[in-house]
């Protein structure tokens, strides 16, 4: 008899749902849609109204005057300067020397050429005003890299000739006692500059307008002079903080400024702003606005005639970028066609309209206003366009739509839309416009704008 085959049924582990997974899977999901939904967005940058200025500067050319005077040479030879220009110079501090036979001189020029005869003390000096050019320098006064340049290979230059005069003291001694080499000391404090140019002597009293000509203007470089002969201009001293610039001015800005003591200057040089004090004087028939400092003259010890800005106007108001500036046309209609109309406060008008059958009937059509003339409303194309017919309340009038205009304005989003406003521009530059305050239909302080206007369209929601 056959053996009775068993049926094997395979056990079929029940199905469980991991809630612990299944929350996490929804969770990341969530996130993952939501993070690429907001890459996707382009967002808008927000801008917050301040009040601010914006100064409308004219650029002149001044005169500068100074206490100088200059040094001359009480014999003749070849010159090694121990000082750079723009340092200051106490009563008795070494100068230059005088080389009569040019043997001594040589010596120093030439150690001046061999910059690893530098001391520890000189290399300290060096090293302190590399630091301190590198802690303040700024990428956008690159144009001072070259003025440093000068000064560190003037710094190297004086330390090396000082320390090849210490090298050369029994020479120099012997020199001097037969008279073929002389020191040139410092004879009353200043600071040092080696150039003249005929102006000198002149004060704001002794000023003429005839003087003033920079079209002209000559300088005269002493340092290129490697000998001077007895007599000839060494180097002159600059003996007074206090100095002047003298600006010529028209008539208008003449009047502009009589009653002014101070003035907001910008050196177009450094970029430097300043406000020394002002006074209007007359020289013949041409005004001047002599300007007086009591500081910063050593930073232009080497200028006679320098550009600046002059702060004559500055406007006051809310300031904004240009960048949300924008033009938006609209509607113009005569303000007798207005009403109030449907139970409300709204403004709006009346327009005329017929149906499929002809009927002809009128429609309150409620308006945001947005500007408004002394006649005039301007009103948004909206349910409102150009050819539309609107009736005077009150009267069998009737009015068609034809005339448009554009207004300047921004995308004010304090209510998370963009709402349009209309501006009144006051003052401008590349950058910034300040508007007028207080306008009914405008801006008010604090309030947020869209900082790129072009970029967004009126009623987006703001991400």
């Amino acid at each position: 008899m056959a053996k009775k085959r068993k049926k094997v049924v395979r056990y079929r582990k029940p199905f469980h749902i991991n809630l612990g997974v299944l929350f996490f899977a929804i969770v990341f999901i969530y996130f993952a849609v939501y993070l690429i939904s907001y890459l996707s967005e382009e967002h808008i940058s927000v801008y917050e109204v301040q009040k601010g200025q914006i100064a409308e500067n004219d650029v002149y050319t001044g005169l500068v005057l100074r206490e100088e005077s200059v040094i001359y040479a009480d014999s003749s030879g070849v010159v090694n300067y121990y000082i750079k220009e723009g340092d200051k110079a106490k009563n008795g501090n070494l100068i230059c020397s005088i080389d009569e036979t040019g043997t001594i001189s040589s010596q120093i020029t030439q150690a001046g050429l061999d910059g690893t005869q530098l001391d520890e003390t000189s290399l300290n000096t060096i090293e302190s005003s590399i630091s301190s050019y590198t802690d303040t320098n700024s990428d956008m006064m690159f144009y001072h890299v070259y003025a440093f340049k000068d000064d560190i290979d003037a710094l190297v230059q004086e330390a090396l000739y000082l320390n090849a005069l210490d090298s050369l003291k029994e020479e120099t001694q012997h020199a001097q006692a037969a008279n073929t080499f002389s020191f040139e000391y410092a004879e009353t404090d200043g600071v040092v500059a080696f150039y003249t140019d005929g102006y000198e002597e002149i004060t704001v009293d002794t000023f003429t307008d005839e003087m003033y000509d920079p079209s002209s203007y000559q300088k005269n470089n002493l340092k290129i002079n490697q000998s001077v002969s007895s007599g000839q201009a060494l180097y002159k001293l600059v003996t007074n903080e206090n100095w002047h610039i003298m600006v010529p001015i028209d008539r208008e800005t003449a009047n502009e400024l009589q009653e002014e003591t101070y003035i907001t200057v910008t050196f177009r040089k450094d970029n430097t702003r300043v406000t020394p004090a002002c006074e209007v004087k007359a020289y013949g028939t041409q005004n001047y606005l002599m300007l007086t400092f009591n500081s910063s003259m050593v930073r232009f010890i080497s200028d006679r005639y320098v550009e600046l800005e002059l702060a004559t106007d500055t406007t006051v108001g809310l300031k904004i970028p240009n960048s949300a500036i924008i033009e938006k046309e609209f509607l113009v209609i005569p303000k007798k066609y207005f009403s109030q109309g449907n139970d409300s406060s709204s403004q709006g008008v009346l327009k005329i309209s017929s149906d499929k059958k002809g009927f002809v009937g009128a429609e309150f059509i409620s308006t945001e206003l947005y500007y408004e003339t002394e006649d005039a409303y301007y009103i948004d194309e909206e349910d409102l366009t150009l050819g539309d017919v609107i009736q005077m309340p009150d009267s069998a009038e009737q009015y068609t739509i034809t005339r448009t205009a554009n207004l300047q304005g921004v995308y004010n989003i304090n209510k998370g839309f963009a709402v349009f406003k209309q501006i009144d521009v006051i003052a401008s530059n590349e950058e910034y416009s300040i508007l007028k305050t207080g306008t009914s239909y405008g801006l008010s302080l604090y309030d947020h704008i869209a900082l790129n206007g072009n970029e967004i369209v009126e009623g987006e929601t703001i991400n």
